[in-house]
């Protein structure tokens, strides 16, 4: 029977020996001609990859720009929003009321100033922002009665230049003067005896002037003129280093805007107090800093003239240019000096859109505003108009490097590459993360313990005591009523002692949980802090130790909550207890400083190492050493201290030496009407 295989076979070495037509024809039907096709749609798609992929570019560059208008439409929302909020407020404005990117440019001097109308005319904030008043602001000096016998001392001394006659009746002016006319006659007082050339009465009576505080010569505060004056005269007569801290000092507060002025004469008192700065010789760092401080202030000063003159979108101002939002009624405006945002703002507004992008926001004038226009047309670029309330914009966005346009194929390459390395680089990165996170973990797992085995030894001590002293006193084994009194009150001590250790601990767990609330009022710290160190002494003495508190009988308010404050002092008072063996005193000072009152707790005891003060304030943490083993406690103390000076604004600092002892200094900001006396 024929098989078919057989007969088949010859028929294959034919093919693969010498290929006939129909072979050839057959492979250049399914192999060559399809390896053509695909070679010449290879060349032609790698021609039309360059505009392919500037294709691709202008499509980003449309979805960034889009994306770009949204957000600038939000932001620029927002301003309006908070500026119409904040010009209808019935306080005044604070930081908080404002968005991030305006309280940045609000901190840079010169950066940017909050124009409002008040029932005073116009404001500024924040204060100091602009050096001098614009028109319009403030109510002016009050006015008052100029006293009988003042016209002829000022004749005596101005005209007939008798000064000596002109000093002795200015004095019987002085004697008679109500409160609102002394700083007028003091000023006259002062000036006389200056030009009969008693030079040190003339001193002792400019700083009498300005001890009475801030009120008003003429349309001048009396404080301003005080300042200048003894300037003048350390100038003159003084020392130089004397007259070098003065001058510096004068042109701070100056430049800091404590005196609201009018244009001409803030230009008058800057001149003379930079004068005086460079004659004095003033350090220059300090002196250079505040100068170009001035500077900027200035400039920003010169736009909100410009702008209250004719109020527009972008303001100029000494080179500098100011982006400006504002409302007519109520009238409010924010001006912002563009250099201070687009060197924080802009480039966050533009993050994340990619590093090959270039932005610039112009006004409608052509303006650049924001960013760096091209120095020639570019090849490709992508243009919006846009409106803001009543404000027209125009944003161009480009590519920064048109170069890496055509090295996109190349980047396509490499892009398998660049992810796998990525991604290897992700995992190693989740990795050691997770490591970390562990070991943390566990650390902290490990101090919670030890602060559970610790805050339970504090219990139990305390209540050991309570219940052998009561145990003893109900079964009736203490007969003597004097020795029960002794009984009762050591109770009463471990008692409190009880509270204490579960209020510090109620209180880390209502900080760490940000449940802590506090009830600040004004009230003076003098009398609280002498109670507070009689009502430690009474504790601490029981052990043999005294507390020496060095209180001065008057310090400035603060405003703070009595009761956590209290327990940061009382914290401070233990620890220099516990770890001062064998001392027998300890020491609470108070102290007031500039805008601060200082709160102090020093001991003689073991004090601590640098490398332990590094660390002292954090949670759980204990210092090493033989005496901090020995001492009891859950290192909760000084993190509580640290926490509740932070709430108050404060700050607190530590100062030890081992073996000599340690001095910790709370600071606590006085309260606004004592800073602004």
């Amino acid at each position: 029977m024929p098989h078919t295989p057989p007969r088949r076979r010859p028929a294959r070495p034919g093919f693969r020996l010498g290929p006939s037509q129909r072979f050839v024809g057959v492979f250049a039907l399914f192999i060559l001609l399809p390896g053509a096709f695909l070679a010449v749609f290879a060349l032609r798609v790698l021609r039309q990859e360059g505009q392919v992929a500037r294709q691709r570019a202008r499509e980003g560059l449309e979805r960034a720009s889009l994306d770009i208008a949204r957000d600038l439409e939000s932001e620029f929302g927002r301003w309006t929003d908070t500026l119409a909020l904040a010009a209808k407020g019935e306080k005044p404005p604070e930081a908080g009321d404002f968005p991030a990117p305006v309280v940045r440019a609000f901190s840079e001097p010169g950066g940017g100033a909050f124009l409002y109308s008040s029932n005073g005319g116009l404001e500024v904030f924040p204060p100091g922002a602009v050096l001098y008043l614009p028109r319009g602001s403030g109510a002016g000096p009050p006015s008052f009665r100029l006293p009988s016998g003042l016209a002829r001392a000022e004749s005596l001394e101005l005209a007939g230049k008798d000064y000596a006659a002109a000093a002795r009746a200015y004095r019987n002016v002085l004697a008679s003067a109500d409160a609102a006319s002394r700083p007028l006659v003091l000023q006259r007082l002062a000036r006389t005896l200056r030009k009969a050339g008693r030079i040190e009465e003339s001193r002792r009576t400019y700083r009498q002037l300005l001890d009475m505080g801030r009120t008003w010569i003429g349309d001048l505060p009396s404080d301003l003129i005080a300042r200048n004056e003894l300037c003048s005269l350390a100038a003159e007569s003084g020392s130089p280093d004397a007259a070098r801290r003065m001058a510096i000092d004068f042109y701070r507060d100056l430049e800091e805007g404590t005196w609201r002025l009018e244009k001409p004469r803030y230009l008058y008192y800057s001149e003379a107090a930079r004068a005086r700065c460079r004659a004095a010789e003033a350090g220059p760092g300090e002196f250079e800093r505040l100068l170009a401080a001035e500077e900027r202030k200035l400039a920003l000063s010169r736009a909100v003239e410009a702008y209250l003159g004719e109020p527009r979108s972008v303001v100029f101002g000494d080179g500098d240019t100011y982006l400006a939002i504002g409302r007519a009624e109520p009238f409010a405006a924010i001006l912002l000096r563009t250099a201070v945002l687009g060197s924080d703002w802009w480039p966050r507004l533009l993050s994340g859109r990619g590093a090959d992008l270039v932005a610039h926001l112009a006004a409608a004038d052509g303006t650049t505003v924001f960013g760096s226009p091209p120095r020639e047309p570019p090849s490709l670029a992508v243009t919006r108009d846009l409106r803001f309330g009543d404000t027209a914009w125009i944003l161009r966005v480009r590519p920064g490097r048109p170069e890496a346009i055509d090295a996109d194929i190349r980047q396509r390459r490499a892009m398998s590459l660049a992810i796998l390395a990525f991604v290897t680089l992700l995992l190693l990165f989740g990795g050691w993360m997770t490591v970390r996170i562990v070991r943390r973990e566990l650390e902290i797992a490990r101090l919670r313990a030890d602060f559970v085995s610790t805050v339970s030894h504090e219990f139990r001590s305390p209540l050991t005591g309570i219940r052998q002293l009561g145990g003893m006193l109900l079964d009736g084994r203490v007969p003597d009523p004097e020795k029960q009194r002794s009984y009762f009150r050591m109770i009463v001590q471990e008692s409190d002692r009880l509270a204490r250790l579960v209020e510090n601990v109620l209180d880390f767990s209502r900080m760490e949980e940000g449940r802590r609330e506090y009830r600040f009022e004004p009230f003076d710290p003098s009398p609280w802090l002498r109670a507070l160190a009689d009502d430690f002494a009474g504790e601490a003495g029981a052990g043999g130790v005294a507390v020496e508190a060095e209180i001065p009988e008057a310090l400035p308010r603060v405003l703070a909550d009595r009761e956590a404050l209290g327990s940061a002092v009382r914290n401070l008072l233990d620890n220099a207890v516990k770890y001062s063996p064998g001392a027998k005193r300890v020491w609470l000072a108070a102290a007031a400083e500039v805008g601060e009152v200082t709160i102090s707790v020093r001991d003689e005891g073991v004090g601590i190492s640098e490398e332990d003060r590094k660390r002292v304030f954090d949670r759980f943490f204990r210092a090493g050493g033989e005496i901090s083993r020995r001492v009891k406690g859950a290192g909760l103390g000084l993190s509580l201290v640290m926490r509740i000076v932070a709430a108050h604004g404060g700050t607190v600092d530590c100062r030890s030496r081992l073996g000599e002892g340690s001095t910790f200094t709370i600071r606590i900001p006085a309260a606004p009407d004592e800073q602004g006396g």
